[in-house]
């Protein structure tokens, strides 16, 4: 773009207004793979809030399963002892109660991308007969085949259904929730009593974060609760969530592997905090990056997170995130979406700019200002230049925004048994051969006059190419002429 305005009369503020390059590389690798981000930075941030304690007892213990399961160590030979020894683990902790949730595995989905970067085996269907059945020889490999794990815990199902498993169950209710929620529990000839409890089944969550949400807003009774997991996600969607409590419970998660196995404590997190920045989290993880939308390119969750806290405009904006008014109302839509605008400003460090089109402007300016418009271009700072350190255009922004309220339709309505009745088509993503893919942006990737010349600088390329060509053939006997040939290429 500089190099054609050099040469022709165009206007940048213009070019830069279009998204150029056919993905947004604030948000994608030349790859086109998207930006990743530490999530775990974000959790960082949240347990430093607070000093945390661990709970005297546990009431309730929920359990991410597939979590779980890829912490065994030396899998048993074969299923029956994979159940078994998921049991034990469940039950080590001794709680009155354990809930444990498993994904769901919906065709298509907006995982669809994240699935497809993953290592896979292959999706081959998959049915576990009896507990005697052979484990297959890389267990953790099959892990990532959704059919070997869908087969995997119908057949824990069943298993722990049977009198056999009654030891390992002992006085604790267990519940595993999956596409519908089952309970396990021994009476007193010491048989296993199995059954469906309706009111935590929630079929139509495809994820075990939403899932554990649902079933912690809808107990009645007060309790310590302990969630088991890693994922930042589920961390940040409880914390918005806290304020739908029907009791006084405290709400931990135990958090971390190995030796960095901790207690952090997300009541005492959300005291601190208040409701205003809680409430915003979700909105703010799904924006700054998540398993479902992109990160901008080196803006991490750290300082994003301090300017989160400290402006109230930011944080009502992002409590908005999710509501049905914000996909179905363009005024309410776009009041949000200037708001969005002005923070990622903020993010990119041009706070005195109220969109991102003139926050790109503005840092193009700024790093090929020159004092002397007709001292030499210095060629070394075009090379240096990196495009992905500009902010998304808004048209890009806009699919950006569009993504992560979608993604809060479900997160922030987890507590409901059905969170969204909206569709991923024309908010952030595109229905393609039976998988969803993401919408980069809509319209032009450039404006007209801009792709006319590039075609007419192509065209001349290749013109010099054919002139080069037919210099060389008829040199090519002489040595002086193709060292200069060479000295020229390396110019």
């Amino acid at each position: 773009m500089l190099g054609i305005s050099m040469d022709y009369n165009v206007d940048i503020s213009k070019i830069l207004s279009y998204p150029i390059t056919s993905v947004p590389l604030s948000m994608c690798h030349l790859d086109g793979a998207i930006c990743k981000t530490d999530k775990a930075a974000l959790m960082k941030c949240l347990e430093k809030e607070v000093q945390h304690d661990s709970p005297r007892h546990i009431d309730v213990l929920i359990i991410d399963g597939f979590f779980l399961l890829h912490t065994m160590k030396n899998a048993p030979k074969l299923f029956g002892g994979i159940s078994t020894q998921l049991l034990k683990m469940v039950t080590q902790l001794k709680a009155l109660r354990v809930d444990v949730i498993f994904d769901q595995y919906f065709t298509p989905s907006i995982k669809d991308y994240e699935h497809s970067q993953r290592s896979k085996s292959a999706q081959l269907d998959y049915i576990i007969t009896s507990p005697d059945q052979k484990v297959p020889s890389n267990f953790t490999k099959e892990l990532k085949n959704s059919n070997f794990k869908e087969a995997l815990v119908n057949f824990f199902i069943l298993h722990w259904a049977t009198d056999e498993m009654a030891p390992f169950i002992g006085n604790t209710l267990i519940h595993i929730n999956f596409r519908k929620c089952h309970s396990f529990i021994v009476n007193d000839s010491r048989k296993v009593l199995s059954g469906i409890n309706e009111e935590l089944s929630c079929p139509e969550h495809e994820e075990a974060d939403t899932k554990i949400i649902f079933h912690i807003c809808n107990y009645n009774f007060e309790a310590n609760i302990v969630i088991r997991t890693v994922d930042t996600d589920i961390a940040a969607i409880m914390l918005a969530h806290l304020h739908r409590l029907k009791n006084d419970s405290t709400i931990w998660m135990l958090t971390g592997t190995g030796n960095n196995v901790r207690y952090v404590n997300l009541t005492k997190i959300h005291a601190q905090l208040g409701e205003s920045i809680c409430r915003s989290l979700p909105g703010f993880h799904a924006i700054t990056g998540c398993d479902y939308n992109p990160a901008l390119f080196r803006k991490g969750k750290l300082r994003p997170y301090k300017l989160l806290k400290k402006n109230d405009e930011f944080q009502k904006a992002f409590i908005k995130f999710g509501e049905n008014k914000l996909i179905e109302d363009s005024s309410e839509q776009k009041n949000i979406f200037n708001s969005i605008q002005k923070y990622i400003c903020s993010v990119y460090n041009v706070r005195n700019a109220i969109d991102v089109n003139s926050a790109r402007v503005q840092i193009f300016i700024d790093s090929y200002k020159v004092s002397d418009i007709n001292e030499a271009f210095n060629r070394k700072k075009l090379r240096n230049f990196d495009a992905s350190s500009l902010p998304p255009c808004e048209n890009e922004l806009l699919q950006h925004f569009l993504r992560a309220n979608y993604i809060c339709t479900i997160w922030n309505n987890a507590h409901l048994r059905k969170p969204t009745s909206h569709k991923p088509e024309n908010n952030g993503w595109v229905l393609e051969n039976d998988q969803y893919h993401f919408k980069w942006f809509e319209g032009d990737q450039l404006p007209t006059y801009v792709s006319d010349s590039l075609q007419t600088l192509s065209e001349a390329d290749e013109d010099d190419d054919i002139h080069e060509d037919k210099s060389a053939e008829w040199s090519s006997g002489d040595e002086d002429n193709r060292d200069t040939d060479e000295d020229d290429e390396v110019d």
